[in-house]
């Protein structure tokens, strides 16, 4: 009779079986641990990359603000030395006209000198100046306009109008006067 032992053979493949699912739950373990690794490094990558880029944006809204208030105080600048020029533009165009009314003046009171004439009203428009004013003769204003055409301060004089009138009992001559001044 021949005798066979199941058991120890039954044995032997339960340890092998037994050391074959340890082997692959080794293995699987060690996979799932390089990759909890594997994330853990890029998730801690990503944190410092976020980190990072808050610097930075913090950084550059600090420049932008920066900036901001140097545009501001360029505004600013430009506004202040736009009204400046402007004061200046005034102040010239003051000093100009300043002179004007004076020269006008002693212009007309030459022509005035050795004639019986009196002027009543000087008006200046913004192109021509207005003369009324009252003689004693006809040939007194004749004069007075051959004097103003005769100065070169007046481009055209202009006799608009002349009238006798009688003035406290005396025969006088009313007359108005158009001139432009020159440049």
């Amino acid at each position: 009779m021949i005798k066979i032992n199941l058991l120890p053979v039954a044995r032997a493949t339960k340890k092998v079986a037994l050391n074959d699912v340890q082997y692959q739950l080794a293995a699987g373990l060690a996979v799932i641990f390089v990759l909890v690794a594997v994330c853990g490094y890029r998730w801690q990558m990503l944190s410092e990359q976020v980190l990072q880029q808050t610097h930075v944006k913090e950084s550059k809204q600090k420049e932008l603000v920066e900036l901001k208030k140097k545009v501001a105080e360029v505004e600013n600048y430009e506004k202040n030395k736009k009204v400046l020029e402007n004061k200046n533009r005034v102040i010239e165009q003051l000093r100009k006209n300043q002179g004007g009314p004076v020269r006008l003046l002693d212009h007309v009171s030459q022509s005035l000198d050795p004639l019986k004439i009196w002027l009543t009203s000087v008006e200046e428009g913004s192109s021509q100046i207005v003369l009324d004013g009252r003689a004693l003769s006809t040939d007194d204003v004749v004069e007075f306009v051959k004097s103003l055409q005769r100065s070169n301060y007046f481009s055209s004089v202009l006799l608009e109008e002349s009238r006798q009138a009688t003035e406290e009992g005396l025969a006088i001559y009313q007359f108005r006067l158009k001139m432009t001044p020159k440049g």
